[in-house]
Formats: C-alpha cells, structure tokens, sequence
C-alpha cells in the first residue's frame, strides 16, 4: 500500500484528480453491480418457485437415477 501512495504522491494535481475520479467510478460500478444482483434475484424468486409436489418428485426421480 504504501507503493500505491507514494505513486499517488509523485504525481501532479490533475493526475490525482484523474486518480481520484477513476476510483470513485469503480466503487460506482461495485454499489450499482450489487443492486441489479439483489434485484435480479428478486425477479427469479417471483418466476421459479417450486411447489412441495415438485420437490418430492424430483426426490423420487433422484433416488431412481442412483439405484
């Protein structure tokens, strides 16, 4: 870390600005990546749910598939 900073340090004030701007853009990206994960899977929670007949079904065709 201290590599990164004295980098940051050695270079001129519009170099920094660009620096500074630059990483407030990923953290930007990181936040809005987070948000349309979370909403995504809020759409397929509402699309694919599975109904307790199903689940014993698939149970039954699993344990066909291993015997």
């Amino acid at each position: 870390m201290d590599n990164i900073l004295s980098k940051y340090n050695s270079l001129d004030s519009a170099s920094k600005k660009q620096v500074r701007d630059f990483i407030d853009q990923l953290i930007g990206k990181k936040e809005s990546f987070k948000k349309q994960g979370s909403s995504y899977k809020k759409n397929i929670l509402l699309v694919s749910t599975w109904s307790e007949q199903d689940a014993h079904l698939i149970a039954r065709w699993s344990e066909k598939a291993i015997n």
